[in-house]
């Protein structure tokens, strides 16, 4: 049994994987975060060190004993979200911690970079299926019976349900050795077929706008504002089109939203993680 901090595990993908070692019952956690409570965290008992990312003495101290560091943090912007990250990896350096996610080579640290694809709980945002998520429509606009696809349709996507990422993350920390790359993959399928389950069940066509490479890149490139604004307070600021745009090229040109391997899941077979038929099913089909 190691001990082992989540920072931002008070929220998102975070939570999850802290519900997920409190209920593997096999290491103790602990969450770093800006806040001293959180209503989730107190009924599980889970310890919450209140922390600044500006203050290095205190992050040092904080993570004194801690094993494994897992960063789930966000920011108001790339550079806050920078600083950040690098002021947690120097402290867990300083404080002799053995594991730290996501991290870098020269940072001389065990590490691994998970690899999860899309979150699959977005399939369920208009539902109790969204969990700890914000809202946040990618692709599939499944309430409302729409779909915005890169290219034909034809690329292949992955997507991982957040409370299966959860329990891939903490069974990862029994593993004696980290691999650099920890590729989850709850499940993987077409576009284009993923928008033919869901109109299964959903019992109607959607609606759907195909994107060229041209229209993404005119996207990219374009000095106007987007109109879509980020849920998060703080996040506000971001050009969430263009961010979308970009993720959508990425799907289109070299297929990284599809990756085929899944190391993870196969080190970590007791984890049997649920696919996108049964999910939508859970929470669109007729109760």
């Amino acid at each position: 049994m190691v001990k082992v901090a989540i920072a931002g595990g008070t929220g998102g993908i975070g939570l999850y994987i802290v519900e997920a070692i409190v209920e593997a019952g096999n290491h103790d956690v602990i969450v770093l975060s800006r806040r001293a409570s959180h209503p989730v965290l107190d009924k599980l008992g889970v310890p919450i060190v209140a922390v600044s990312y500006a203050d290095p003495a205190a992050l040092v101290k904080a993570l004194e004993g801690v094993h494994t560091v897992i960063s789930t943090i966000g920011g108001p912007g790339a550079d806050a979200f920078t600083d950040a990250q690098l002021a947690l990896l120097n402290a867990a350096i300083k404080a002799g911690v053995t594991r730290f996610a996501p991290a870098m080579r020269a940072s001389g640290l065990e590490y691994t970079v998970f690899e999860v694809g899309m979150f699959m709980n977005y399939l369920a945002a208009g539902t109790p299926g969204l969990g700890h998520l914000d809202p946040f429509v990618f692709i599939f606009d499944v309430e409302h019976c729409r779909a915005t696809l890169p290219g034909d349709g034809s690329a292949y996507f992955v997507q991982t349900r957040a409370e299966d990422i959860g329990k891939f993350v903490a069974a990862s920390l029994d593993l004696d050795k980290w691999p650099e790359f920890s590729q989850i993959r709850g499940d993987r399928r077409k576009l284009n077929e993923i928008v033919q389950q869901a109109e299964q069940v959903r019992g109607q066509k959607f609606d759907v706008m195909y994107l060229s490479e041209k229209q993404l890149l005119e996207t990219i490139n374009s000095s106007s504002p987007g109109t879509l604004k980020h849920p998060r307070e703080g996040l506000a600021a971001l050009d969430i089109d263009k961010i979308l745009a970009q993720l959508f090229l990425q799907a289109f040109r070299s297929n990284q939203m599809g990756y085929e391997g899944q190391n993870l899941s196969e080190l970590c077979p007791q984890v049997q993680p649920m696919g996108v038929p049964e999910f939508l099913r859970q929470w669109w089909g007729k109760k």
